[in-house]
């Protein structure tokens, strides 16, 4: 079972590694951070497809998840708080603990950086982090610190960090809860574990009417009628908008859960001060100038892409989050803040990257070539060279 250490504390994380694509040298590796209560294993169906395409995926599991190092009695107290320093220093942790696992990833397996041939502007090697849903915590947290990175490892990354991939992330990630109406995840702490998971699995895996992302979000829009599942609606409902976890097999959505989270850290972790995360998207994204210690701003991987790739059939936790990042983004001082683009999946619910044939362990061609050729939009053009556009082939983007 693969750990790698991220700390001097001896705390581990266990991830799945695709492997080098065949006779390649030049590959592309995507570093997938999963979302909250589904562990890397939902991932997994990706894996036979990314050699074809070049890519080396590594499947991370975070701290408190399966094969990695659980929470100490010292962690969980930080998230606890009260304190907002303390509940800050816990996700700086979590952030610094990914940091680290790239970087030792990097330089164990000897991965291929960043190169733009002469020929081409196309890139080749490096490496990207995509982190979905509740996910983009630990990750934008990475961001939001990487002053406290050490030197020599925020170089190292110059040579190697190509993108950072936000997909579909959370309210939660952005601080700013989605307005009555919109928001419809299902939260019951004092159910048994299984319970929540399946309330849960339901809520987040659900398809929801197609939404547009409000361009005004002070004051939040109003959501009423409110946005309901579409198969909760008293019309005949396609199939194939009827919830992902609902044509699991009982042995796949085990597979793919960790319930132990929610018999109490993931609701600590739901509680903290808002403020905390709200500060660290600034950091991220923003404004990513740090003091560098004389008393001037100095940016960090300043020309590093970031997208945000978002699902209009989502659950409007994550559209709202979509729709807080895009507006905070517009707001921003040009020269300070990162680059970054906006990505719609037309027909998409939360579970685009696992919602197919997935009872039976298949999954659609999201690395289609033809989609490529036939749906050159901005998109594509675009992300041609980024490995994103791998990941999410088969379904309509803007």
């Amino acid at each position: 079972m693969p750990t790698t250490p991220v700390d001097d504390k001896g705390s581990v994380l266990y991830y799945e590694d695709s492997g080098v694509p065949t006779g390649s040298s030049d590959y592309i590796t995507i570093v997938l951070v999963h979302g909250t209560c589904f562990h890397s294993a939902i991932y997994r169906t990706l894996i036979p497809y990314a050699s074809a395409r070049n890519l080396r995926l590594v499947l991370l599991n975070l701290r408190d998840y399966p094969g990695s190092t659980p929470y100490s009695e010292e962690d969980v107290e930080d998230i606890r708080g009260p304190s907002v320093e303390a509940q800050s220093r816990a996700l700086q942790n979590r952030g610094l603990e990914i940091a680290t696992f790239l970087r030792c990833f990097i330089e164990t397996q000897s991965i291929p950086p960043i190169n733009e041939t002469a020929s081409s502007e196309k890139l080749s090697g490096g490496l990207s982090l995509l982190s979905w849903s509740g996910g983009n915590t630990p990750t934008v947290a990475m961001f939001a610190h990487a002053n406290q990175i050490p030197e020599e490892m925020r170089c190292l990354f110059d040579k190697y960090l190509r993108s950072f991939i936000l997909y579909d992330p959370s309210s939660f990630v952005v601080g700013q809860p989605a307005p009555a109406g919109l928001s419809t995840l299902r939260r019951n702490p004092s159910a048994p574990a299984e319970v929540q998971v399946a309330e849960f699995a339901v809520s987040v895996s659900s398809y929801y009417p197609p939404i547009a992302l409000p361009d005004v979000i002070d004051p939040p829009p109003t959501y009423d009628p409110p946005r309901r599942a579409m198969h909760e609606s008293a019309d005949e409902v396609d199939p194939k908008h009827t919830p992902t976890t609902s044509r699991m097999t009982p042995e796949v959505l085990r597979s793919v859960t960790h319930p132990v989270i929610f018999e109490q850290n993931q609701h600590l972790t739901w509680a903290i001060n808002r403020d905390v995360c709200k500060a660290n998207l600034l950091r991220a994204l923003y404004d990513c100038r740090f003091d560098d210690g004389s008393g001037m701003m100095k940016a960090v991987w300043p020309a590093l892409k970031v997208h945000v790739v978002w699902c209009n059939m989502t659950v409007g936790d994550c559209a709202w989050a979509a729709a807080v990042i895009r507006a905070r983004y517009s707001g921003a001082t040009p020269e300070h803040r990162r680059p970054l683009k906006f990505h719609k999946l037309g027909g998409a619910n939360h579970f685009v990257s696992s919602d197919s044939d997935i009872t039976s362990g298949k999954y659609h061609p999201v690395f289609s070539d033809h989609y490529l050729a036939v749906n050159l939009g901005p998109f594509g053009r675009d992300l041609i060279s980024d490995p994103i556009s791998s990941l999410f082939l088969s379904y309509p983007t803007q």
